[in-house]
């Protein structure tokens, strides 16, 4: 077994309903070892281990085992923070004749002593004879291996490396020097990989060799080989891709920067949700600079569509019924599919509420609106939509209304009810805001027109009375909306001829700053970028307040984002940098 140069940390697939995607992961296994990878590294991390049940978590493994068929060394993935489960865990995945080594990250969550930590991975040791590879990464587990800590450990027969994904090179340096010479030290960041192996690592377990494995492995044999030249020339053309990786929690990026190559479908567990929009376009952005090949996002699938004669109809009234003070009809329900997209699964309804229309007593219309509920991250499908519509029209229901949020229907009706006030109130009618007994005793004097039989079917008759009533009592929208859009009621206003509006935009506006937040604490150092307005930032007192002094500090101000960016980018050791989203508000 030699254990060096590149090994991946293998994402794990699944399929829509969250089910583990059995013919991906075999496809993605193979394409590493095609790619010419050093070693694989299944049920980490960035497999999402801790959402594998032991059953899954066996499954995955026996599957990395049947592919790769011996051609390169397997390291498993076998953590917990309670080290009788952690020792039987790594005696299963031991007991595996395809499996090379363990990998051990320190007990999350408990926070246990430097002596703790010791005492628990000695105990994992001594229950097996195969290798075990420590992984210290206390950003994730806030317990931190020290290097005395390490050293003794390293005295262990099957103790033979560890996984340093600190971020602190001193410390890392201090490793070197109290280890033994045949330890191995392997970089946990991609962007740390040639500076740990100047120092005399033997590689990394990378992230990015999800995405580019050749290239990574082709890196990391130039570094071992001293050709320090090409080393350095592909670490430079993919250090915005190994950087991305991590701006937002790892495995979300690399997971869909694979589904953008078409590797695997964008599904993950929970907690764990799909990217942010405004991210996952700046990683598709340097995805497609790094030269791989993106796709076209796959239409999310439907998991259930209702049959079409489910729809209830308009209940129809008898032939040669006549309209009188009222009519009401009641929408019918349109239908409830759920989809499942790359993220799990996500149910979008869709109902009308009653539509009530009162012309005999004032002839106004008083109300008309309809309530849609969605939800929906992503909004609804065009096929989802056209369906709905398909069953409105069977159905011989009203026509749909514009669908919006619900917070925009409340703004919509109270604009067309503003502009209703403000216009002239014609002859005979009463403006909508003088008191309620006044609009009643004026209706009152005019008697109900008395309206002949219609054989016309009662749900045309129910639409052109709406049209009627609609356009003789309710301001007009100035142009036709469209799906999603807010109608304008009333006369077009500008601020030339608004007032109000010209003085406020004559103010000036409040002058904006940008700071960064630097931040050291635990794990990779990071920079936030913030605007002087946002909570986070409070006049320079937010985060670093004592005694987060030691571990982060502000820089700034800085007049436009950018030269704040350019800022960020310039710190030594950053190996994070992120964005809060104050800088998206506008």
């Amino acid at each position: 077994m030699n254990i060096r140069g590149c090994g991946t940390a293998l994402v794990t697939p699944f399929r829509y309903d969250g089910s583990v995607d059995e013919p991906a992961l075999r496809d993605l296994v193979a394409w590493q070892i095609d790619s010419g990878i050093d070693f694989l590294v299944s049920c980490g991390t960035t497999g999402e281990a801790p959402t594998l049940s032991h059953k899954e978590w066996l499954r995955v493994v026996d599957i990395t085992i049947e592919v790769v068929a011996g051609r390169v060394p397997i390291v498993v993935g076998a953590t917990s923070n309670c080290t009788r489960e952690a020792i039987e865990k790594s005696r299963v995945a031991a007991e595996r004749a395809g499996v090379d080594a363990i990998l051990s990250a320190s007990p999350y969550y408990n926070k246990p002593t430097q002596e703790g930590q010791y005492q628990h991975f000695r105990a994992i040791a001594q229950a097996i004879k195969k290798p075990v590879i420590l992984y210290n990464v206390p950003g994730r587990t806030a317990a931190n291996i020290e290097p005395a800590t390490l050293a003794r450990l390293a005295r262990l027969s099957n103790i033979i490396a560890v996984k340093e994904a600190s971020g602190n090179m001193s410390q890392i340096v201090e490793v070197f020097q109290a280890v033994p010479p045949q330890f191995l030290v392997f970089s946990g960041d991609d962007a740390l990989t040639l500076p740990i192996m100047g120092l005399g690592g033997a590689g990394v377990i990378s992230v990015a060799s999800n995405e580019i494995p050749r290239e990574m492995a082709e890196m990391t044999r130039a570094a071992l080989n001293n050709d320090w030249e090409t080393a350095r020339r592909i670490h430079r053309r993919y250090l915005p891709l190994m950087n991305a990786n991590f701006i937002e929690s790892n495995p979300l990026p690399v997971k869909a920067a694979l589904a953008m190559m078409g590797k695997i479908r964008e599904v993950y567990r929970l907690p764990l949700v799909r990217m942010k929009e405004d991210t996952r376009s700046r990683l598709q952005r340097i995805v497609s600079e790094a030269g791989l090949p993106v796709q076209p996002e796959a239409p999310r699938p439907e998991r259930a569509r209702r049959h079409r004669d489910a729809t209830a109809a308009v209940p129809a009234a008898p032939q040669g019924a006549v309209p009188t003070a009222s009519v009401t009809s009641s929408a019918t329900a349109t239908e409830a599919a759920a989809t499942i997209r790359e993220r799990g699964s996500e149910v979008i309804s869709e109902k009308e509420s009653e539509k009530s229309l009162d012309s005999a007593s004032s002839g106004i219309l008083e109300r008309t609106s309809e309530e849609v509920s969605a939800e929906s991250s992503e909004g609804t499908p065009a096929s989802i939509a056209e369906s709905a519509s398909e069953r409105l029209s069977e159905a011989d229901s009203e026509k749909a209304a514009v669908t919006t949020p619900e917070s925009d229907q409340k703004d919509v009706l109270e604009s067309g009810r503003k502009s209703a006030e403000s216009m002239p109130t014609p002859a005979g009618k009463t403006s909508p805001s003088e008191p309620k007994d006044t609009q009643e005793g004026a209706t009152s004097k005019q008697p109900l027109e008395t309206k002949q039989p219609d054989s016309r079917p009662p749900s045309q008759h129910v639409r052109e009375s709406t049209s009627q009533s609609t356009s003789q009592n309710v301001p007009q929208p100035t142009s036709e909306p469209t799906r999603g859009s807010v109608p304008h009621f009333g006369p077009q206003t500008t601020a030339e001829s608004t007032p109000d509006a010209t003085e406020a935009l004559a103010q000036p506006a409040e002058p904006l700053a940008f700071y960064v937040y630097e931040s050291w604490q635990a794990g990779p150092r990071r920079t936030i970028l913030h605007r002087s307005s946002c909570n986070s930032y409070r006049n320079g007192r937010g985060r670093t307040g004592s005694p987060d002094a030691a571990y982060a500090r502000w820089h700034g101000p800085f007049p436009t984002s950018q030269e704040a960016r350019n800022v960020s980018r310039g710190l030594q050791g950053v190996l994070i940098r992120s964005e809060c989203k104050c800088i998206s508000k506008r």
